[in-house]
């Protein structure tokens, strides 16, 4: 029910009373019991101490329906309570900032399919086996008679028709790794983030090597480059221990 049908329903309930009393009884009941399931699930996310714990519950929560409107509803009243200042109100804004942006990039993984590539990349940082599979199913173009030319920002650019364009995985890699950095977080959060990514990108760079041309090649290796330059020397301490071998 939209502003406009409650608005009515509750004109009505004011005019009227009888039915109209009782249908907006039910919806305030209704909307009292969201919010308390929006304030459960909060202060769930809010229990997972890692990053990358709170973006799988975030995950799992757009899917399965538990973060829903209601639940927006009490994250925006959380992060304008804690705007308003206090005591270890700073952390507390910065990490619902973030569950804010986090809901807001899961919801919109149907129109950015990189988007969602890229977390369910980072989900697998630690399982390369798994994380390869991926990377060579998205990544993966079509065959060259079935290549398309079509318009992007008025150029004419070729349409190879992977799930995943690998500049447009690289270009979501970034915009990422920025908000992650200028939101603040924690430096070992960032330098985790980052070296991950890091991990993500090289694995990429070899399905592209191997799928696509020199330019694709070239072109995905200089969008990256501005990244993880500055930084290289400070994620070595970031580098997560090789994984197990993996079972045949």
């Amino acid at each position: 029910l939209n502003n406009e049908g409650l608005s009515l329903v509750l004109q009505r309930a004011e005019s009227e009373g009888g039915a109209w009393a009782e249908v907006l009884e039910g919806l305030q009941k209704m909307t009292e019991e969201a919010m308390e399931r929006g304030k459960g699930t909060l202060e769930e996310l809010l229990k997972s101490g890692e990053i990358n714990v709170l973006d799988r519950k975030i995950v799992e929560g757009v899917k399965k329906g538990g973060i829903d409107p209601a639940f927006v509803q009490v994250l925006e009243m959380n992060i304008a309570a804690a705007e308003e200042g206090g005591s270890g109100s700073e952390m507390s804004l910065q990490i619902l900032s973030h569950i804010y942006t986090r809901v807001q990039e899961e919801m919109e993984k149907v129109v950015d399919p990189a988007v969602g590539l890229l977390h369910r990349l980072l989900r697998q940082v630690e399982q390369p086996g798994i994380r390869n599979n991926i990377l060579e199913k998205y990544l993966k173009p079509k065959p060259e008679d079935e290549w398309e030319m079509t318009f992007v920002d008025g150029d004419m650019v070729t349409d190879f028709g992977a799930d995943v364009d690998p500049l447009k995985l690289s270009a979501a890699m970034s915009t990422y790794l920025g908000r992650i950095r200028d939101e603040g977080f924690d430096e070992d959060v960032v330098g985790q983030t980052y070296a991950d990514c890091r991990v993500i990108a090289k694995d990429a760079r070899v399905w592209v090597e191997q799928f696509y041309d020199e330019e694709m090649l070239d072109d995905y290796t200089e969008s990256l480059t501005p990244v993880f330059q500055p930084v290289l020397k400070t994620l070595e301490k970031y580098e997560r221990p090789p994984a197990p071998p993996e079972d045949d």
